[in-house]
């Protein structure tokens, strides 16, 4: 089972509801090799049905934020967060407080609000 999508430009990450190390491990493993992988796109994490990490796969989860800081930064145009729970949303904060993206982000309540988003970043580059 893999945990991204790739659609046109955008590469949707959707973790399961109860998560275990190894689902981390596996959409870590599945992000880097996306984010080595030379294309560019906008990035949208959908964390609406997700379980909360424990505090070892957040510090995994920062790890691999700091440790592929300039890949994200020349792959990655933006990153989404599709959050509908307030503890999420904090647990996102401190995982990005931790090790900040080296690109812009922001917090959307809906999916479709971040595709529309996503979208919309998508045509203003191919307009540019």
């Amino acid at each position: 089972m893999s945990y991204l999508e790739r659609s046109r430009g955008v590469v949707w990450v959707t973790p399961p509801s109860t998560l275990g190390d190894s689902d981390i491990e596996q959409m870590l493993a599945e992000l880097e090799t996306q984010v080595r992988s030379g294309a560019r796109y906008v990035l949208i994490f959908d964390l609406s049905h997700a379980g909360i990490p424990n505090a070892l796969q957040r510090q995994k989860l920062a790890a691999h934020v700091r440790d592929n800081d300039q890949h994200i930064g020349r792959a990655v145009r933006s990153i989404g967060v599709v959050l509908t729970s307030p503890l999420a949303r904090g647990m996102v904060t401190a995982i990005f407080w931790l090790s900040p993206p080296p690109v812009p982000y922001q917090f959307f309540t809906t999916r479709a609000g971040a595709a529309h988003w996503a979208q919309s970043l998508i045509d203003a580059q191919a307009t540019a």
